[in-house]
């Protein structure tokens, strides 16, 4: 993404997209994370609506990067208590870790 300062306001050049906003290039990317979810939670799939957040699968204060490849949908109670523990060591010890998860999370980082 490049940012171009267009009289005054912050815009973004995206492909095919054409220009847009800051703020709508960043909900446009949420909304591409979450609908690449389907609006569940990567955790507990619980459903989201459009109200879900994103965590940082690697957690920024631990180098993690905001990209989306580091960033899965979430519900807010996975996220908080995930907080920045290691995503492996805390999505084992949840009551809802499924193989079939952590395997869907593997693969969204992979990309």
């Amino acid at each position: 993404i490049r940012d171009y300062k267009v009289t005054g306001v912050q815009t973004c050049a995206l492909p095919i997209l054409g220009f847009l906003s800051k703020r709508e290039a960043k909900a446009r990317f949420r909304d591409q994370i979450l609908k690449g979810w389907d609006y569940r939670c990567a955790y507990c799939q619980e459903d989201l609506g459009k109200s879900g957040t994103l965590d940082h699968v690697r957690p920024k204060s631990k180098g993690g990067e905001t990209s989306a490849s580091n960033l899965v949908a979430a519900c807010f109670n996975c996220n908080v208590r995930k907080s920045s523990s290691d995503w492996k060591d805390w999505f084992r010890s949840q009551h809802f870790w499924e193989p079939y998860l952590e395997d869907a999370i593997h693969y969204w980082i992979s990309q």
